[in-house]
Formats: structure tokens, sequence, C-alpha cells
């Protein structure tokens, strides 16, 4: 069954690419050049090459689910596994599929005939890359397709698909600690101890009040009662948990701990394990509430003559509501569409960097993109806001400057890349959370529409600035 729809994907995608190619379309020569690209790489054979890979690869998904594994178990791992390979695919052949082509077309001096003739130097760029948007279009949507069925058959029935609810994850206020509460208690431990916090670096003070501060935020003494903030504008809906993965410490790792919970003039008791995940439903009196407010007692171990003085909320998953928002299919679409801007995006910046780079050197740069992107892109390498107070004379020498504004630059291009990162919602989407329609115009505003736009402008800039041909042509 799945290598039948694997073929019938593969079919779906070679009508997309056919009709682009021979059915008749106004736009002149952004439209020529662009069916020009799907023609030549459909008769070179890398998008039929590619798309079997891709189909193929989503048909053996269900060979690594284990039966014996629960049911939504094995959806996580179908939409984890699935938005993983999919993205892989594509990413690579919106980097080839451009790179390449237009690498291809400055080495055999094809750019010399191109640029004299009706498409001129402004279309090429543009309809490259349009051409490349449809392929990987023609490739993504039979995908998601296939994916979805193929998560259809690890549940009962597709309607239970359909009507698969995603969640929003909503943090508390109070576990963070914010810059302004680190300053406060820096300036209330220099009242209190200036012989102590005087003697310290800036960059010091700052690390252990910040270290103090998070520690006791996460931290919930026995016979202390905390109380946290949930802010959730939208108001909660029917069917809101509590998830809470509490810290025991190395030493009581084995043990249970018990908790006393104040929710809405109800007052439970609840058993937790260290390190496991448990889900609390809330009261129906909270639904549609936009400022919740849970009260935690710790009331020490379980078994008598272990004495646990506090338990630790580690990481910023220890505690979060879970409310219900939007549905699994909806989720899934706009990350999918998320996934085909950042396409956009790759393929864009394979035209800007084959204008001066053949191609392997070309390839090694959007590779380290890659790399680098994924990492979130390195923000807070070059982070000096909590600097010492001290005033270095050789700051104000015209090369130490320059280092500086070269560092500056180098920091906010890294830290753009944090955007990338943050669009990259595949993981998100199997853990059952949403994908908000703010975060879909999030992207396409940074990544599709100025990222995009700022690297065909280059390209088209050092293109037109650049003299094409080869030996006794030019």
């Amino acid at each position: 069954m799945s290598f039948l729809m694997a073929t019938l994907a593969w079919a779906v995608m070679a009508l997309a690419v056919q009709l682009a190619i021979r059915a008749p379309l106004p736009g002149g020569a952004v439209v020529a050049v662009s069916r020009t690209l799907l023609a030549e790489v459909w008769r070179r054979g890398v998008l039929p090459v590619c798309g079997a890979i891709l189909f193929l690869g989503l048909a053996l998904l269900p060979l690594i689910l284990e039966d014996s594994s629960e049911e939504t178990s094995q959806l996580h791992t179908l939409l984890d596994y699935g938005q993983v390979w999919i993205s892989s695919v594509l990413l690579l052949l919106s980097m080839w599929i451009t790179s390449g082509s237009l690498a291809d077309e400055i080495v055999t001096g094809r750019m010399r005939v191109l640029v004299v003739h009706r498409y001129g130097k402004s279309a090429l760029l543009p309809g490259k890359w349009l051409g490349s948007l449809w392929a990987i279009l023609a490739l993504l949507v039979p995908a998601t397709a296939m994916l979805w069925i193929l998560c259809g058959q690890v549940v009962e029935s597709s309607t239970d698909l359909f009507g698969e609810p995603a969640v929003a994850l909503v943090s508390p206020d109070s576990i963070e600690v914010t810059p302004e509460e680190i300053e406060n208690y820096m300036a209330l431990q220099m009242l209190e101890d200036p012989a102590g916090w005087g003697m310290l670096e800036r960059d010091e003070a700052y690390r252990i009040a910040r270290s103090r501060l998070d520690r006791w935020s996460r931290s919930l003494v026995q016979g202390v009662p905390m109380e946290y903030h949930f802010q959730y504008p939208a108001g909660l809906s029917a069917g809101a948990v509590l998830e809470i993965r509490p810290s025991l410490g190395r030493l009581h790792r084995s043990e249970r701990a018990r908790i006393r919970l104040h929710l809405a003039g109800d007052s439970r008791e609840v058993v937790l394990r260290n390190s496991v995940r448990s889900q609390i439903e809330l009261p129906d009196p909270l639904v549609g509430e936009t400022d919740v407010v849970i009260t935690m007692e710790f009331l020490g171990a379980v078994s008598e003559g272990i004495r646990i003085s506090s338990l630790n909320w580690s990481g910023s998953d220890a505690m979060q509501l879970r409310v219900r928002e939007g549905s699994l299919l909806s989720s899934l679409l706009r990350s999918q569409f998320l996934l085909w801007i950042r396409c956009g995006f790759v393929a864009a910046l394979g035209l800007m960097v084959s204008t001066f780079l053949g191609l392997p050197v070309a390839t090694l740069l959007m590779l380290c993109f890659f790399i680098a992107a994924a990492g979130g892109g390195f923000t807070g390498a070059f982070d000096d806001s909590h600097g010492g107070g001290h005033h270095d004379p050789r700051d104000q020498e015209p090369s130490r400057i320059l280092i500086d504004l070269l560092a500056s630059g180098g920091e906010w291009v890294v830290s753009l890349l944090g955007d990338w990162s943050r669009h990259v919602t595949g993981s998100r989407v199997a853990a059952g959370e949403n994908v908000k329609v703010s975060e879909v115009y999030s992207g396409l505003t940074t990544i599709g529409l100025i990222w995009v736009g700022v690297a065909l402008l280059l390209g088209s800039w050092m293109n037109s600035r650049k003299e094409h041909g080869l030996g006794v042509d030019r």
C-alpha cells in the first residue's frame, strides 16, 4: 500500500511539472526562464530521481514503527521522521537546482547568449527562483499528503486523525528570571554586603546573581507554598491540563514525592516520580480564564524516613499548561508552508553565491549555512552586554574600533540565523504543538520577503556587473 501511494505521489509531481512546462502562461521573460529551468531539471533527471527518493523514503517509514508501541507514539514517530526526511530532501534539492543551473550556464558560456536575447539579465535570477519554487511545491504537496495518509493508518479511523487537536504550551511567568530582577538583586546585595560584592567583577556578580535567582525560582521548598502565574489571552479551553516534570536530585532519583495543588478553590494531592511527566486536568471553573494562578506546596517524600528538602523544575518544559488550540492538520500545513518559505530562501541564496563562485565552492558555502542555522546562529557568541565597567584607553584606537564594528556586524549576521531555527517547526508538530498563524506571517515577512529579496537583489546586481563569456568569446 505504501509503495502504491509513492507511485501515485510521483505521478502527481510529474503531472504538475509537465503542466508548468507545457501550459501557455503569461508573464514574459520571467516565466520563460522559470519554465526553461523546469524543463532542464526534468530532462537531466534531477526532479524524477529526487522525487523517487523522497517518496520511497516516505513509503519505508512504517517499517521503523514498533508493533508494541502505543498509537500516540507511532503517530509522533511518523510525523517526526517524515518531516525531517521531507525537509532534508527539499532543502538540498533547492540548493542543487539553482546553484547547478546558474553555474552550468556560466561555465558553458550559455549565459552570454541568454543575457543578449530577450530574457535579459534582470529576469534571469527571478525566473530561475520562481522555477525552483514550483519544483519544490510540486514535491512538497504530494509528500505532505502521503505523510498524512500514512499517519491515518496508525490511528483507528481517519475521522479521529482529522479531529486530532493541537495544543499551545504556556509556561509560567514566575519561573523565568528577567534582567531587571537580576539588576535589582545585585543592587540589593551591594547595599547589604558592599565589601563582598564590591570586589567582584560585573560579569562574575551577574553570573552569581542569575544563578541564585534561577535556582530559587525553580525550587519548591518543603512547607513553603509557591504561586505560579500562567497568562493565556485567548482563555483556557476545556480539556486543558497541567504538565509537570520534577527533579528530586541524584540522591533521590528513585523516590516518589507528594505535592498539594490549589486550583480554583480545589485542593488535591498528587504523587510524582523523579523526571517523569505527570498531567493534571484543570477543573471546569478555570475554562475561559486568561490569568491562571496555581499554588503548589511540596509535602516531602512518600516513603517515611526519606527527607527531601525541595524539588526542582529543570528545563524550560518542566512545568507548562497544555491548552487545546487548532488542529493537528492545520498545524502540519502551516509547518510545511514555513518549509516552503525556507526552501525559497535557500534557492535565492544559491543563486546569489553562484554568481561569483563555482558549484563546488557554492555547495560548501551552502552546507556551512545549514550547519550554522541548525545551531540557532550561535547567538550570544559576541555578547558583551554585561562586560566590566573599567574603561580601556585602547578602545579608542582605529584598529580596535574597526574590530568592534566587524564584531558587531558579525553578531548581527549570526543573530539573524536564530530566525531560521525559530521557524523550524517540524518537531513541535510531531509533539502535538500548534503552529500559530502569527509564526507563518513572521516567517513569510522575515525569510520570504526580506531575506529572499536581499539575496535576489544582490545576486542580480552582481550578475549585471559581471562579464560573462569564456576565452575567445570574451
